[in-house]
């Protein structure tokens, strides 16, 4: 069976984890792939920096990174640098953060108005993710996936990833309609978006239809690939059912067509419908249909309750920006970091569950975690923190806290596209790029 019939079989290349047997064509080498994880409003520097006096190898994670304890060989903590493409051009200091977080150039002109009644436009440049995938040209069937997580506005506030100069790509709030994406079999893809989700609302798994393949596989694959496409397979069937529930939450609503917008949306599904999307990621990134994501956490000036985790009337903003010695609401935003760190170590954890060769899909993957601001209430671009996870197929060391005090971010960028394999020593505005960060590819 050569590699174009074993995908007909399977119904189309997205229900097909990479395998190593050479009926897949040819031994395979994992890719490298990179995700991209955000969050908005800022840190707390004291609760995430080590304490004491931490070397590179030898550190304690802060309060606020523990859930990410059992992942800390895999974590590289970038300390120190400035967000210098932030400092410079229109708008507040949250429109000119998310402009410049993975484009590294100067935000545009503009008339959106920022929090602070400034205005200002969309990013000027291409994101850190399609200028790879520009080099890479990877030829998979989605070129990446944007997956947002209650990110409510269409302005510069909520937009990370560009194709280009002022060409925002909006994220997908709806899971529902990511897994139609993904899912959308080469048979399938004349059916559109909404019909595919009224089949998954009867129950009709897109495995259904090469269950009797599947099984005949077991006796042509080897004990280690099979197993792995078992476990993708259980895998899809698991995040089908939590979709279900989704959607049949959403007509709940209300709403005619089970198309989950109502829910996604609401304050209450913030938890479950991230964890769908980590999931949603890991299923696309392990069948190769794409190979570089971002999860958007709602975004800058984040208008968002965290009433799943019963705290006050505040949301997200009003927390990261109330004053230090306001103890309560203080002891709430802690609160809200560690949850975020607890999501990052779920996706570290599932991208660690899927095995590759001599290790899993976490090692041959870039976690890149972002913030438009260091702190919430200082509004600050100076002293960011970052942090890196996974093995990048062997070119990134984990286990380590690197500290670089002042340069600019532009350098960090540069350092994550040397990871993803491009030879290249500068990336954005050039008057904030030195070059890659010293030791850290």
């Amino acid at each position: 069976m050569d590699r174009r019939r074993f995908l007909q079989a399977l119904g189309g290349s997205a229900l097909v984890p990479i395998l190593s047997h050479p009926l897949y064509g040819q031994e395979r080498t994992a890719p490298t792939r990179l995700i991209v994880f955000y969050q908005p409003n800022g840190t707390k520097k004291e609760l995430w920096t080590p304490a004491g006096n931490p070397t590179e190898t030898d550190f304690e994670l802060g309060p606020i990174l523990q859930p990410l304890a059992p992942f800390q060989q895999s974590l590289v903590l970038v300390d120190g640098l400035t967000l210098s493409a932030a400092k410079v051009g229109p708008g507040g200091p949250h429109q000119r953060g998310m402009a410049a977080l993975l484009t590294g150039t100067e935000i545009s002109e503009g008339d959106f108005v920022g929090g602070d009644g400034r205005r200002a436009g969309w990013g000027g440049g291409v994101s850190l993710d399609q200028y790879a995938i520009q080099r890479l040209r990877p030829g998979t069937p989605l070129s990446s996936l944007e997956l947002g997580v209650r990110v409510v506005e269409n302005i510069p506030r909520s937009r990370l990833v560009y194709r280009g100069a002022e060409q925002p790509l909006p994220p997908d709030n709806n899971p529902l309609s990511v897994y139609a994406r993904i899912f959308g079999a080469e048979d399938q893809m004349a059916v559109s978006a909404e019909d595919r989700i009224r089949r998954l609302m009867r129950r009709q798994s897109v495995l259904d239809s090469v269950h009797q393949d599947f099984a005949s596989l077991r006796h042509v694959l080897g004990g280690a690939d099979w197993r792995k496409l078992d476990q993708h397979a259980t895998s899809v069937r698991e995040l089908e059912r939590r979709l279900v529930l989704l959607a049949e939450q959403a007509q709940g609503c209300g709403l005619d067509e089970p198309t989950g917008l109502g829910d996604p949306m609401t304050e209450d599904s913030f938890k479950r419908v991230l964890r769908a999307q980590i999931d949603l990621c890991v299923a696309g990134l392990s069948c190769d249909a794409t190979r570089f994501a971002t999860i958007q956490c709602s975004s800058a000036v984040n208008a968002l309750r965290f009433t799943f985790m019963e705290l006050s009337q505040y949301e997200g903003h009003g927390l990261s920006h109330a004053g230090d010695s306001n103890d309560s609401l203080q002891s709430q935003w802690d609160q809200m970091l560690v949850w975020y760190s607890e999501q990052l170590a779920y996706l570290l954890q599932r991208l660690a569950s899927v095995p590759e060769g001599d290790g899993t899909m976490l090692d041959n993957t870039i976690v890149l975690c972002v913030n438009e601001l260091s702190r919430g209430n200082t509004h600050s671009h100076d002293d960011m923190h970052f942090l890196l996870a996974g093995g990048a197929g062997g070119r990134l060391r984990g286990g380590r806290y690197l500290r670089y005090d002042g340069l600019p971010h532009n350098d960090l960028l540069v350092s994550v596209l040397n990871g993803m394999g491009i030879e290249t020593d500068t990336f954005g505005d050039r008057r904030f790029c030195n070059g890659p960060l010293s030791g850290l590819i």
